[in-house]
């Protein structure tokens, strides 16, 4: 992208649709063993960027894939799990079993409420607010762990579930029936989508017909409008955001569409958010001929089996511990995030309700009340309020920035 007086020019150099091909002819055995040779050249050609890597080891799929890659490189690597003390945000059961199946030393470390200083952003040093709050005790954690182990560059399993399509969606079964028609694999992508999402296949056929019209339509975004002031989310509905990956796509692929939309999603990974602290966080599963690859995979065949990510699955199967591999659900720090709404409560409700983004009619003061109180209200819009905490940090931050500097204080300029 160019920046210019009073506008911006942009070119596309690169295009996914290039890389999503028909699929004349398949064999899923194949094509995994060209995704575990693609996977292990980029880890290991990341891997060969530094002495001593740490890998974020939640103990799901995606970061077990890079565990398994980074095993095969012969540089050892440390890992970390980092567990809320809630047993749903506990996942060392899992993550021991994968460090020592690759041969990897592991830290355990907690999410801790003193690491959350409400008074700064996730992303202070990016001239977007991509954060939620809580992130920082994350990242307060993952600083220790590299401390400890020495470490000089961080890798993380981010992007898998985006580029090896973790979807519950029925959009699979569109393209099997546009590259198929009456066939068994189209049958059989309405057993495998209701083995995702275990429901019967009934209900299934029920939401493919309830989803035919809308397949045949350009993708939208679910506009998250939640706690939004009522004009502020007219005008967000009136004009929502576009790409022209979803806009100028092909309407008879809907299931790739819906693939393309979660790669767009994965977007603010990119970013590095420990770029602040001069710390390499390296995203492998997101290099372009991993992405490329996943592209040409039919959506239907993503879901073989009723596995998500199942071609990714068959890769490393000898590789993953079967608790790893046959693993259906994942934890999840929101514990910890309704322990700091709970906890600090007072102090959450003075900065929103009295924040930036109330002072500008984006969010609504009344819909902040109704929500900041102890109860289900909490539970339902946590996500909501991590993210609008963090952008009040990020607004007072970047507001502190004298005319002229190109940073807000406190950033480690790479």
């Amino acid at each position: 992208m160019e920046l210019v007086e009073r506008e911006a020019r942009a070119w596309q150099f690169w295009n996914p649709w290039d890389f999503v091909s028909e699929p004349l002819f398949w064999d899923s055995e194949e094509v995994a063993e060209r995704l575990r040779r693609t996977v292990d050249h980029c880890v290991a050609s990341w891997a060969s960027t530094s002495l001593a890597p740490i890998l974020t080891l939640s103990g799901g799929l995606d970061s077990s894939i890079v565990a398994a890659a980074l095993s095969r490189v012969g540089r050892r690597a440390s890992s970390v799990t980092i567990s809320t003390l809630s047993r749903d945000g506990d996942e060392r059961d899992y993550a021991r079993v994968m460090a020592q199946a690759s041969g990897m030393n592991l830290i355990e470390a907690t999410y801790d409420l003193a690491d959350v200083d409400m008074s700064r952003s996730v992303a202070e040093q990016f001239p977007k607010p991509i954060g939620f709050v809580h992130e920082l005790a994350y990242h307060s954690a993952l600083l220790r762990a590299v401390g400890e182990a020495g470490a000089d560059a961080v890798f993380t399993g981010n992007g898998g579930d985006n580029v090896f399509y973790n979807s519950s969606s029925v959009r699979p079964f569109f393209d099997a029936w546009k590259a198929r028609g009456f066939h068994r694999e189209t049958a059989q992508s309405i057993a495998d989508i209701g083995r995702v999402t275990q429901v019967p296949r009934w209900e299934v056929c029920r939401q493919i017909v309830k989803a035919a019209r809308t397949m045949r339509r350009p993708y939208r975004w679910h506009l998250d409008i939640d706690l939004m002031e009522a004009d502020a989310a007219e005008a967000l509905q009136a004009d929502p955001p576009q790409h022209d990956w979803l806009e100028k796509a092909p309407l008879t692929r809907p299931g790739k569409l819906g693939h393309i939309a979660l790669l767009l999603r994965v977007q603010n990974h990119v970013e590095g958010y420990l770029r602040g602290f001069g710390l390499p966080m390296i995203d492998p599963l997101m290099s372009q001929p991993i992405v490329e690859l996943a592209l040409a995979i039919p959506t239907w065949k993503m879901i073989e089996g009723g596995r998500n990510r199942a071609i990714a699955r068959r890769a490393y199967a000898d590789l993953l511990p079967p608790l790893i591999r046959d693993r259906r659900r994942k934890g999840s720090p929101s514990s910890f995030a309704v322990d700091l709404v709970n906890q600090r409560l007072d102090e959450i409700r003075e900065r929103l309700m009295d924040g930036e983004l109330v002072r500008h009619r984006l969010v609504s003061r009344s819909a902040l009340d109704e929500a900041l109180v102890h109860g289900p209200a909490i539970d339902r819009h946590y996500v909501r309020l991590m993210a609008l905490l963090d952008m009040e940090a990020w607004i007072t931050r970047w507001q502190a920035i004298p005319n002229g500097q190109g940073h807000p204080p406190g950033f480690a300029s790479l």
